[in-house]
């Protein structure tokens, strides 16, 4: 058996079949579970953290084989990564052997039925569907259904990456940090979260295809907002409502204009306006530590490391001057 994730943030242990299906519906769905084999024995133990509205990390396990049948997921997506242990996934017409090299992905409006190995413990990774759809949108107001390709490459670079974003919540949440407790920053990871599957798993959505001349205005409209307000928890969703796009249009539009997306924008005035607050304050009664958190920086190391790449100097010989 692996280490537990998520141990700080228990759920629901137990040995009966009836229990754990209804305290595992009241996370997902419901759902028929069954043990697969005579004589098996269940045991069971869900651990799960929200992050903020629309990501939830899980780990669970049932101890001998079960069989696991949702139908349709309807209102999530789900990413199961097997951390011991395989499964057989069908989703839809496909069916994924999923094990430690493959992870798989169901979709909202696909049939999903499992099949856990004596042994399973999965890393589940729910995503609110609504946030997908709209992330995903390629006009603003509008949303349209995504499927996304329900085998996952584990070794493919950008799941790689993608998967380093997960690790970094994982760690703070098993660590007992408090860096999600701020709603700026779940915020942030979320939209990064959802952004990066879009951008490394093929599905459905279609690529943005909008004049140059309204996204140029897109990108003029969104760069005020953000240096007129740099401190609100600004989403992807909303900075693309305020311009009157959809947010892969305003990505798009980002990367033409100004070669970074819209919250990379955000950070870089963010980080702006620390150094600004640094250069201002009495280091006798303000802190680095203080300065990155008034300003949405909620890791001291990223914020340090960052800041450096900026501007060439650790921000305490700022604060020092």
């Amino acid at each position: 058996m692996s280490r537990a994730l998520l141990a700080r943030h228990p759920r629901t242990s137990t040995v009966d079949v009836d229990q754990a299906r209804d305290e595992v519906a009241a996370t997902f769905c419901p759902h028929g579970l069954t043990l697969t084999r005579p004589g098996a024995r269940l045991d069971m133990a869900h651990n799960a953290a929200v992050i903020g509205q629309d990501v939830v990390l899980n780990y669970l396990r049932y101890g001998d084989e079960v069989r696991i049948t949702p139908g349709t997921f309807e209102k999530f997506f789900l990413v199961q990564v097997p951390l011991a242990g395989s499964a057989r996934v069908r989703v839809g017409q496909r069916e994924v052997a999923s094990d430690r090299r493959h992870a798989s992905l169901g979709s909202p409006t696909e049939p999903v039925d499992m099949v856990w190995s004596d042994g399973c413990e999965q890393l589940l990774i729910y995503i609110r569907r609504d946030a997908v759809e709209q992330l995903a949108a390629t006009e603003p107001g509008r949303t349209s259904t995504v499927v996304f390709d329900p085998l996952v490459d584990l070794a493919a670079d950008g799941i790689r990456d993608w998967m380093r974003l997960v690790a970094l919540a994982l760690d703070d949440l098993d660590s007992g940090g408090g860096l999600f407790d701020s709603d700026l920053v779940a915020s942030h990871y979320e939209q990064a979260l959802i952004a990066g599957l879009l951008a490394v798993q093929p599905n459905t959505s279609c690529t943005v295809t909008r004049s140059v001349e309204v996204r140029s205005r897109a990108v003029r409209m969104v760069v005020d907002l953000i240096e007129a307000e740099p401190e609100r928890p600004w989403r992807l969703a909303d900075l693309a409502a305020h311009a009157g796009v959809s947010p892969r249009s305003l990505q798009a539009a980002f990367r033409r204009d100004l070669d970074l997306t819209p919250l990379n924008h955000l950070r870089r005035i963010r980080l702006d306006r620390a150094r600004r607050s640094l250069l201002a304050a009495d280091p006798a009664s303000v802190s680095v530590a203080d300065v990155a958190a008034r300003w949405g920086f909620f890791h001291l190391g990223r914020f340090a490391q960052a800041y450096r790449a900026l501007y060439h100097e650790p921000p305490s010989r700022t604060l020092a001057r």
